[in-house]
């Protein structure tokens, strides 16, 4: 072959090859702008829908705030009645409370006139009782006289009897006795004398007797009844008290009811001044919602122009799937429709950006069988445990599903592999592989231990095929790792100037890998290169930064992820092994439908991926 061919066919795969590449970022570009519209629209229907929902609402609040702006007003106005009312009746309190007061200063008035008058009463009681007890010494001084009278009587009729007898006597002395007989008349007048004007003095003491009598009598009844209306004095002074002290109550409760009117009256006028600001706030609400209301409206013409934009983008993405399928070599999905519906499920991790990137090949598959009656059920696993495969693997078996796309993670999947293929469930398997042989239809992904392989060559160049390398792996239990370390192992050892000089197990970690990878830096100054055969790669990375080896240490490593390529990009890392991650989610779905369609088999045990070396030189072309 001469020297021209050869360019020529080199230029016709390289021509392939990128072509090839554009197919791919297109299927990548063509799930990335079919989510995109398909959130687009769902987003322009829910705001279209909410649009509607939010129109509605402000009428209703439109309506709300003038029915409120209206309740408000009338609030309003009778708080300001009840504030003209609480004015009445604060003044009025005040007049009760002056009577009250004026009639408070007239019962003390009273009850002081009252105890002057019970003195004057307590005088004038003293002054009959002694009265009454000089009329009683009276009576007893008149007794004494009667019976000086009655002694005055007996002495008188005593002398009637002496006059008689001298009389007589004097008869009898004759003449002798004439001058004794005058005598003897004489006496017998005084006596007589003595005794007319002793009756009559018997008669005056009877009268005054009789009339000390009734003066006592009356005396005794005056004091009688003084003494009752000295307790009716008391009652009424104790009534007058009582009067006083409901009356000084009356007052306090007056001042008390004063004070809360004030009170009121202040929460009247604090209420009407808050009603006037709520007035005012209903009515700019009003004024909003009608503005609300007009956005709304423009909003709802602009919706409908990116539902056009939308229709537009939707119509070129159709286009651009035309193109890409006008040019695709990979595989496709059979033409036969399914005549029932049927399932197949996708297990695999999720979480990592790596997982991302498979995923877009799912839904590529998932949009190529939407349309014959085929559900591609994505089961990621993002807590990775075996339990939690083999519970997702088992549900497809469980439920019947047309096909199982698996990550080979676990050796333990193998037997449920098995299992599932004895019931007539065909499974593929993609990314890694089991050691154990399994009954799978075939393994999607990429060859570990030629990715291996081309990693070690990659390195050594980048070294100058001499130093010392350090390895970092996530777990020598996963198989599709240990293959990958295995071709880069003895394909390095072929370099008798480069040597390996020490190998850590991250578990797909980057705050493991820092500190693992950091503490060994801090031991070991003489590396050249690290290796990293899984995750963990920004904490590696991290940890040469800090040692301030970035840049000086060539760092191989794998997959596509935007921080590995800026890392490229900017030096910290040499170069990156990429594996495919879109056909490794696309390919399985396709050919466990195909198979389900027809009973077409994939065309071999293994159906490797592509293997793509990036570095400085080509990263640009996986940035834009």
């Amino acid at each position: 072959m001469g020297l021209h061919d050869k360019k020529k066919k080199k230029l016709i795969s390289d021509t392939t090859d990128q072509l090839q590449e554009f197919i791919d970022l297109a299927k990548t570009n063509v799930i990335t702008l079919g989510e995109s519209i398909d959130n687009v629209t769902a987003g322009v229907n829910d705001a279209i829908r909410d649009n509607s929902h939010i129109t509605s609402v402000v009428n209703d609040v439109s309506r709300s705030t003038n029915d409120q702006l209206r309740l408000v007003q009338n609030t309003t106005a009778k708080v300001n009645q009840l504030n003209s009312t609480v004015e009445t009746i604060t003044e009025s309190i005040g007049n009760m409370q002056e009577l009250a007061i004026g009639s408070n200063e007239a019962v003390a008035n009273g009850r002081d006139n009252l105890d002057t008058y019970k003195s004057h009463i307590v005088e004038v009681t003293e002054s009959m009782q002694n009265t009454a007890n000089f009329i009683g010494i009276l009576r007893e001084n008149i007794a004494e006289i009667a019976e000086t009278i009655k002694l005055i009587v007996r002495i008188s009729d005593q002398l009637n009897m002496l006059s008689l007898n001298s009389s007589i006597e004097a008869a009898r002395a004759g003449e002798a006795g004439r001058g004794f007989s005058v005598v003897a008349q004489q006496i017998t007048v005084l006596s007589n004398d003595t005794k007319t004007r002793i009756g009559n003095i018997n008669e005056i003491l009877k009268k005054i007797m009789e009339s000390s009598e009734n003066v006592e009598d009356s005396i005794h009844q005056s004091i009688t009844d003084l003494e009752e209306s000295n307790e009716i004095f008391e009652e009424t002074v104790s009534s007058f008290k009582d009067i006083t002290e409901k009356n000084e109550a009356v007052i306090n409760k007056i001042q008390s009811m004063g004070r809360d009117i004030e009170s009121i009256s202040r929460v009247a006028q604090t209420t009407s001044e808050m009603g006037q600001q709520l007035s005012d706030s209903a009515q700019s609400i009003s004024e909003m919602t009608d503005e609300v209301t007009q956005i709304v409206d423009e909003e709802q013409e602009s919706f409908t122009k990116i539902n056009d934009t939308v229709d537009g983008l939707q119509f070129m993405l159709g286009r651009l799937e035309g193109l890409v399928n006008k040019y695709n070599k990979d595989i496709r999905p059979v033409s036969k429709t399914s005549p029932t519906e049927i399932k197949i499920g996708v297990v695999m991790p999720f979480g990592h950006e790596f997982w991302m990137q498979v995923r877009e090949g799912v839904l590529y598959a998932k949009k190529e069988l939407a349309k014959k009656n085929c559900i591609v059920d994505f089961m990621p696993i993002e807590d990775i445990t075996l339990q939690k495969y083999m519970d997702a693997v088992n549900k497809c078996i469980d439920e019947k599903y047309a096909g199982i796309a698996m990550v080979g993670y676990y050796e333990e999947l193998a037997p449920l592999v098995d299992k599932a293929a004895s019931r007539g469930i065909p499974c593929i398997t993609f990314n890694s592989e089991f050691e154990t042989p399994s009954k799978r239809l075939t393994f999607v992904g990429q060859n570990a231990y030629d990715s291996g392989v081309i990693s070690a060559n990659t390195m050594a160049k980048k070294i100058g095929e001499k130093g010392n390398v350090l390895v970092v792996t996530s777990d020598k239990s996963i198989t599709n790792h240990e293959l990958r370390r295995s071709g880069f192992n003895e394909t390095i050892s072929n370099y008798k100037d480069i040597n390996l000089i020490g190998l850590i197990e991250c578990h797909d970690s980057n705050d493991e890998a820092y500190r693992k990878v950091k503490d060994f830096l801090s031991k070991n100054k003489d590396i050249d290169g690290v290796y990293i055969v899984a995750g963990g790669q920004i904490g590696a990375i991290n940890a040469l930064s800090e040692c301030n080896l970035s840049g000086k240490v060539k760092v191989v490593l794998y997959d596509f992820m935007k921080d590995i390529l800026e890392a490229i990009s900017k030096g910290s890392v040499t170069a990156a092994i990429g594996q495919d991650p879109f056909r490794q989610g696309h390919d399985p779905i396709i050919y466990l439908y195909n198979n389900a369609m027809t009973g077409e088999l994939p065309p071999e045990k293994n159906m490797w991926t592509k293997i793509d070396v990036v570095d400085k030189s080509n990263v640009g072309n996986y940035l834009t």
